[in-house]
Order: structure tokens, then sequence, then C-alpha cells
């Protein structure tokens, strides 16, 4: 009786903590929405002169290669929003283009949600993106975890 209660308890608490990250995710995708789909999001397509900032598919390509893992990735997007810097940039070729970041307000808690959702949700791409990685990337697409 003693090992079923255990089970039950172990199963239950996993399963809360499953549903807590996919409320950050969905959660996240509203967030983003909010504070970063107006930049980030897919007007424009990849016409530069049209972007204010690069595509959001863009920035997880390129933190995916450098942070796989949820925990790291997440940490690190949050961080770069907060302090952003462009000597530990992993963009150096979009803050050419576009400069630098402008602060956001933004709690850290909804900035970690924010990037749960940019890690694992369902993103767009803007028209035209696969062949722009294609021809800045060739066939090593950068580890984008699309």
């Amino acid at each position: 009786m003693k090992i079923m209660q255990t089970f039950l308890v172990l199963a239950f608490t996993i399963a809360s903590h499953a549903v807590q990250a996919s409320n950050d995710v969905e959660e996240g995708g509203r967030l983003y929405k909010t504070y970063c789909s107006a930049c980030h999001g897919t007007e424009g397509g990849m016409d530069m002169s049209k972007r204010v900032a690069p595509p959001i598919v863009a920035v997880r390509m390129h933190y995916i290669g450098s942070y796989p893992d949820k925990t790291s990735f997440v940490a690190a997007v949050t961080s770069w929003v907060e302090v952003r810097d462009a000597s530990k940039t992993l963009m150096p070729g979009a803050i050419r283009k576009f400069n630098i970041m402008p602060p956001v307000s933004v709690a850290r808690e909804d900035l970690q949600k924010i990037a749960a959702y940019i890690y694992q949700g369902e993103i767009d791409k803007p028209a035209g993106f696969d062949e722009h990685v294609e021809q800045q990337h060739g066939n090593n697409r950068m580890n984008d975890g699309m």
C-alpha cells in the first residue's frame, strides 16, 4: 500500500509539472504576441528593408545551437533580453543590420515564459525563411531544432 501511495504522489507531481510547463508555453505565446511579435514576427517576410528585427524563428535557430536544452536556452534568452550586450550576441549580423535590441519592460517570470515558448512553441516562419537559411548557412542549418 505504501508503494502504491508513493507511486501515485510521484505520478501526480510529474503530471502537475507537465501541465505547468505546457501552461507556461501557452502563456509565453500570448506574451510573445503582446511584447515581441510586432518586431520579431513574420511581417515583412525576409525582406530586411521591411523588418525592424530578425524573425524569432531565426533567434531560436541561433540560440538552440548553443543552448540545446530548454533550461539553458530559457536562461540564455532571458539573460540577453535583460542585459543586451553586443559583445555577447549570437547574432552579430542582426545587430549590424538592426542595431541592438532596445530595452523592454517585461517581468523576469514573463521573459522566462516567452523564452519557453520560443524554445518549444509553434513559431511561424516568415515567407522566404528556409531559402534565406539555405543561402546563408547551406545544409548546416545551425542545429536549428526545427
